[in-house]
């Protein structure tokens, strides 16, 4: 018998593309229903019940197409954060003051423009059905990241987005 270090072939399809869509599915439902107390008294088992039905409506029309997705997001989302990291240590290795690390709203456009290309990586498509190959969405993604890097190098001293805010 051969020993496979794949996961997916020890736990089977049905793992990957029913029951981690419908845990996710039900958890985020819940979660959000939980939120607000919509039902009054009876809100907890309310919001239950409909978490388990939303989570078996998804993933009997989507699981497998939904899994999917989730593990291109998650598995690229994995990389992103790894390249992060590794930037990190690098940063550490020269004695970056890492508590200047990520001040400033050009941070966070970056962060949000990342989760948008992630994203749009992940699924292949735009709203509506206009297919994006993965090679045009890496594309898109490099040169958003080298015009942000331009703009980091060459903005004025002054400007808002980097730099010692005090």
């Amino acid at each position: 018998m051969a020993f496979s270090l794949n996961p997916a072939s020890i736990l089977g399809p049905e793992f990957y593309g029913f029951l981690l869509p419908w845990l996710f599915t039900f958890a985020i439902v819940y979660g959000l229903l939980s939120t607000r107390d919509m039902f009054g008294k009876k809100s907890d088992k309310i919001n239950l019940a409909l978490a388990f039905v939303i989570a078996f409506f998804v993933t009997g029309a989507a699981g497998p197409q939904l899994a999917a997705f989730f593990i291109n997001l998650f598995g690229g989302a994995s990389v992103y954060l790894a390249g992060i990291l590794v930037i990190i240590l690098f940063l550490s290795l020269i004695g970056y003051d890492m508590t200047k690390l990520g001040k400033g709203p050009i941070y966070v456009l970056v962060v949000i423009i990342i989760g948008i290309m992630l994203f749009l990586g992940s699924t292949g498509t735009f709203v509506g059905q206009i297919y994006l190959d993965s090679s045009v969405a890496a594309l898109a993604f490099w040169l958003v990241i080298i015009v942000i890097a331009v703009y980091l190098i060459t903005k004025p001293d002054g400007a808002v987005g980097g730099g010692d805010h005090h």
